[in-house]
């Protein structure tokens, strides 16, 4: 049955109605109207669904597990706090594990959760001086014709690549990349600053977690986060989760940035939604405490962030007002990489969310399915 949802949008109570996958209408509707379809009162706040370009798992697993199964725990668990649509996330490792990873992927298989948008590959194009908590062994330099095998074998799902602009024959993977409709972001780099604005000219759309793994701002060389600062079209994903980046720091960067070209990532490992323990990110031990993730020589190792989580940490140290938050969380992300979420409107695919008074999710609709109500 189609599906009318019932919510607050822009201080109004609409009906969002719901046909095959897509928003029919939206408005006040008679009960004429209304009785062809399976009415949903969130009695919430209705945003466009959350939209994760860079996870790497959650829920117990692992993108790098290469598993239908595990990209199914990924996807409820993060649905259950608002993502609609995701980027399975690989990490810096040998050419089989990612190619085990872009063959497992089978569209067929339907997805109970947030909606696979394509795979983003953080690597192996990295610079060894910034590798965070990529493998250092599996690091290699730039080379078009891999990207381009890769490409092949995931039947184009690729969407997203982050390198490092500096790295030798790094602009022949990005003119590669752009040929193919891939999106590339700079990150894990110590790019100087002209390094990092030739990248940009290059045609770089993004920067990779913003401050972490990559060379500083500083007054004298501003390095790729005063390039990406200083380049106004360039978008820059950011982890709030408070550890990763300062609160004072979260304000900064949407003042600098603006809200038109920031992006919530979450970062996240197995060890979201999960209990304190020993958890893995791609064959590497991590261990999740207090709300961190960190390698045995405390290295931080992705995330245990949820999107909800970094919505309301933004809110509560005011880096963003309530109405930035569709975009930084959802527009942003399907402008960059052209897709058509980000928006309630007609014509466009029915992700949505409900939250309450707290910014809590409630409901999370993918394509007109209902796959979470709190």
């Amino acid at each position: 049955m189609n599906l009318a949802v019932q919510g607050i949008i822009n201080g109004s109570t609409l009906q969002v109605l719901i046909e095959d996958g897509w928003i029919k209408d939206v408005g006040i509707f008679s009960g004429t109207v209304l009785q062809h379809y399976k009415l949903l009162d969130t009695q919430g706040i209705l945003l466009p669904g959350f939209i994760d370009i860079h996870v790497h798992g959650g829920g117990g697993a692992d993108t790098m597990d290469a598993t239908m199964e595990a990209y199914h725990h990924i996807c409820k668990t993060h649905a259950q706090h608002g993502t609609t649509g995701l980027l399975l996330t690989t990490i810096t490792q040998s050419d089989e594990a990612i190619v085990r990873v872009l063959k497992s992927y089978n569209s067929q298989d339907e997805i109970q959760g947030a909606e696979i948008l394509g795979f983003h590959l953080e690597g192996p194009f990295i610079n060894p001086e910034k590798p965070g908590a990529q493998p250092k062994e599996f690091i290699q330099l730039p080379e078009a014709r891999l990207l381009k095998k890769w490409f092949e074998i995931s039947h184009g799902r690729i969407k997203l690549i982050t390198l490092a602009p500096e790295m030798p024959d790094a602009e022949s993977v990005i003119e590669t990349a752009i040929q193919l409709g891939i999106v590339v972001s700079a990150g894990h780099s110590n790019a100087t600053y002209l390094e990092a604005i030739k990248g940009f000219k290059a045609g770089i759309k993004d920067t990779t977690h913003l401050f972490n793994a990559m060379s500083a701002l500083n007054h004298r060389e501003p390095g790729l986060v005063g390039a990406s600062f200083d380049s106004q079209d360039v978008y820059a994903e950011i982890i709030a989760d408070t550890i990763h980046v300062h609160p004072a720091v979260l304000r900064l960067a949407a003042r600098i940035k603006g809200v038109e070209h920031l992006m919530l990532i979450t970062d996240a490992v197995s060890a979201a939604c999960m209990p304190e323990g020993t958890y893995e990110l791609g064959g590497q031990s991590v261990s999740s405490v207090s709300g961190a993730v960190r390698l045995a020589d405390g290295t931080l190792a992705g995330s245990a962030l949820t999107l909800d989580r970094a919505v309301q940490n933004m809110l509560s140290c005011s880096a963003v007002n309530p109405v930035d938050i569709p975009l930084i969380t959802s527009s942003n992300q399907s402008r960059m990489l052209g897709l058509p979420y980000g928006k309630i409107g007609v014509g466009s695919p029915a992700s949505l969310i409900s939250l309450d008074d707290q910014w809590a999710v409630t409901h999370t609709i993918v394509r007109g399915n209902l796959v979470y109500q709190k």
